[in-house]
């Protein structure tokens, strides 16, 4: 298995947004995405409005002082859907940042300091975190590290609670809580297969790909929950959607609660890795990719190819034939048209030259002037000389893509089409002849127009009716409403915040997150298809105040009560008392136990016990409990106590009787000292007495 590189750069950085997953907008044939890290230019005022032809956009964090007031704003403000998500390694943490200033973190930087962190340092405080191979040694990253100058990106056990917890409450640190966040995050190598991330051994408690895989869409998961909790979304950079074990492991990671914002394939279709000017996958692997990507139902899919050619270049594919710069991105864009799902339309493309490198604004003319409508149904293989061609057809035009090494001469066209080329896209339809057929080269693809379209839908859907919104907790409205009618049919809904596009979404309903307490909302939704004709909004917009949030579950039980004695006021009744325990709220009672059952409960701290049997043993214990029904431990028992048993005289023996006449006899003659108080009987006192001096009575 091959390892693939995945994204990394110099500076990186975050993003805020709430999660809500608004798509690239219905009618657009490719949605797009850019990724500039930290060896590219300065961003100036010149740049924002390419800028603002992209979707989203992976970006360096200090890229945020670039253009004022601050980058993001500068650029939303042409494009208000656009969503910039910022560079943070995932699954690694450096051991050389930990003087860095956030703005220009990359990773964690807290190999040795805490930078606050209330789990402290790594190194320092959480050396179990590192993984290991079978010598003990920790792994390191081999690409992206200088072992010569010991700065190494260190193997998180990213599949750990404590690292997942670790990672989110540093980005919320230096990311969350700082001035340039934005929509959301990009983590850096969440892979799919250990053998893509270059690693200098195989960890010890992640040795197999299940292992792996597992470990990565927990810690994929776990981190997307984090995030959302701050009101940040996550884009995850997965790969290897090209091998069984990755393209499992996508799907996987598609069905949990908490999946990422955008997964993102840097790998597909044609890459510029090895040591060809582009290699194409075997048709099986790139087929298995086309499949994953448009299986993914609840996260977007960013799309990475590239080429080591420059632009307009050529070279020699890993096939051993001639391959062009041009070639390489039309067979990425028809591959990449034939894998989106023509519903959510979540797929967004990216393309590269040089390499794959992120230094520049790669935008091309094909991604505005190609328009072929929306889907119709998903992609059929057709047999053309024994050779697999793939082919889908959207509204107002087809994609074919031959992923084979072997040209086929001719390939037969449904109707009478426009054949689209780099070189023609910007000269009219007119100008470009009408053909029936086509010839398609080996690892090539093909974008035809038909010659003659339906006639234009021009009705919009109904506007939709019975909006209702309610506070689901302080920071989630929820919405819903009910479905619009059509003359085709309706593509989805645009909802609006006090007036302004907030997202989209193809049900009838959403939820809108990451809120602030106490404050009020006013939505309305209108209804599209896919030309797309618009409906009017709801009439009147729904107002909706988000309640203030609750203080924290009490969880935190009373202390043990001190101090617990008891005493036998009488033969039927015992009285017990102790200290007053302490709470962090607030003590509520005590419960009495007696012989470990319950008794009573008391507000008081002390309690008579009546009622009882006369030389009856009574054990007891005390606990306190709070107003949360939070329970202390109870005491330890407070001794046997035994209850008085009732007064009997006592009766003098026989044998005292000669005693107490010489007892008289003394007494009148004062040779005894006085007679102890505390006996109650006189008589038996006289004789205790007696039997003490028997000896020198006579």
């Amino acid at each position: 298995m091959q390892a693939l590189p995945l994204l990394f750069a110099a500076l990186l950085s975050l993003v805020v947004v709430t999660p809500c997953a608004a798509q690239a907008p219905a009618g657009k044939t490719i949605p797009t995405f850019l990724v500039y890290y930290g060896g590219a230019p300065s961003v100036v005022a010149a740049d924002e409005a390419r800028l603002a032809k992209f979707d989203l956009i992976d970006i360096d964090r200090f890229r945020y002082a670039d253009i004022s007031p601050n980058t993001w704003a500068a650029v939303k403000a042409l494009n208000p859907a656009l969503q910039f998500y910022l560079y943070e390694m995932g699954g690694e943490a450096p051991n050389y940042l930990d003087a860095a200033a956030p703005v220009s973190l990359n990773g964690l930087g807290r190999y040795n300091v805490s930078r606050g962190h209330s789990m402290g340092s790594l190194n320092g405080n959480h050396p179990e975190l590192f993984l290991l191979d079978a010598a003990g040694n920790r792994i390191y990253n081999t690409w992206f590290s200088n072992t010569g100058a010991n700065q190494l990106w260190h193997l998180m056990d990213f599949g750990s609670a404590a690292y997942q917890a670790y990672w989110v409450e540093a980005v919320r640190a230096d990311i969350a809580n700082q001035p340039w966040v934005t929509d959301g995050v990009h983590a850096d190598n969440c892979l799919t297969l250990s053998a893509a991330g270059g690693y200098s051994a195989t960890s010890v408690k992640y040795p197999t790909d299940t292992a792996w895989t597992n470990a990565m869409t927990a810690f994929s998961a776990a981190i997307a929950a984090g995030l959302h909790g701050y009101g940040l979304k996550l884009w995850c950079n997965r790969g290897s959607t090209n091998f069984a074990v990755g393209a499992g492991a996508w799907l996987a990671l598609d069905a949990t609660a908490t999946p990422p914002d955008v997964v993102g394939e840097e790998g597909a279709f044609a890459v510029a890795w090895g040591p060809w000017s582009t290699q194409f996958y075997a048709e099986a692997d790139w087929k298995r990719q086309v499949d994953t990507i448009g299986a993914i139902a609840n996260s977007k899919v960013a799309v990475f190819s590239h080429t080591a050619l420059a632009e307009g270049g050529s070279g020699t594919d890993n096939w051993g034939r001639p391959v062009t710069y041009w070639q390489t991105l039309w067979y990425a864009l028809g591959s990449f048209l034939l894998s989106k799902n023509g519903t959510l339309n979540n797929a967004y493309f990216n393309f590269t030259g040089n390499g794959g490198a992120y230094d520049r604004i790669w935008w091309y003319p094909e991604y505005e002037l190609i328009d072929l409508g929306k889907p119709v149904g998903n992609y059929a293989v057709l047999a053309a000389g024994g050779i697999n061609v793939y082919r889908r057809e959207f509204e107002k035009g087809y994609v074919y893509v031959n992923p084979t090494a072997t040209d086929v001469a001719s390939v037969g066209m449904p109707q009478a089409v426009k054949v689209l080329t780099h070189d023609n896209l910007t000269l009219p339809l007119s100008d470009l002849p009408d053909v029936s057929s086509i010839s398609l080269g080996g690892h090539a693809a093909a974008i035809v127009l038909k010659s003659t379209l339906p006639s234009a839908d021009t009705t919009p859907p109904s506007v939709p009716t019975g909006l209702a919104a309610a506070a689901a907790s302080s920071t989630q409205i929820n919405l819903t409403w009910n479905a619009s009618t059509d003359n085709v049919a309706v593509t989805g809904y645009y909802v609006y915040l006090n007036d302004a596009p907030l997202t989209t979404t193809i049900g009838t309903s959403f939820q809108h997150t990451g809120l602030t307490a106490g404050t009020t909302y006013n939505y309305r939704v209108s209804a599209f298809d896919a030309v797309p004709n618009h409906s009017a909004w709801t009439a009147t917009p729904v107002a909706v105040t988000t309640p203030f949030a609750l203080p924290p579950p009490d969880t935190q039980a009373p202390t043990v009560p001190a101090g617990l004695t008891g005493s036998a006021a009488s033969i039927t009744q015992i009285n017990l008392a102790w200290s007053a325990a302490t709470d962090n709220v607030g003590v509520t009672g005590y419960y009495v136990y007696l012989n470990d059952a319950p008794l009573t409960t008391t507000t008081a701290t002390s309690f008579q016990h009546a009622g009882l049997t006369a030389g009856t043993t009574y054990r007891y214990r005390v606990s306190s409990y709070d107003a949360a029904g939070n329970n202390s431990a109870w005491t330890r028992h407070a001794g046997a106590l035994r209850s008085r048993g009732p007064h009997r005289k006592r009766r003098l023996k026989h044998a005292d009787q000669p005693c107490l006449e010489r007892f008289h006899r003394q007494r009148r003659r004062k040779r005894l000292p006085g007679l102890p108080r505390r006996h109650a009987d006189r008589d038996h006192r006289r004789a205790l007495l007696c039997r003490r001096g028997a000896r020198g009575l006579d």
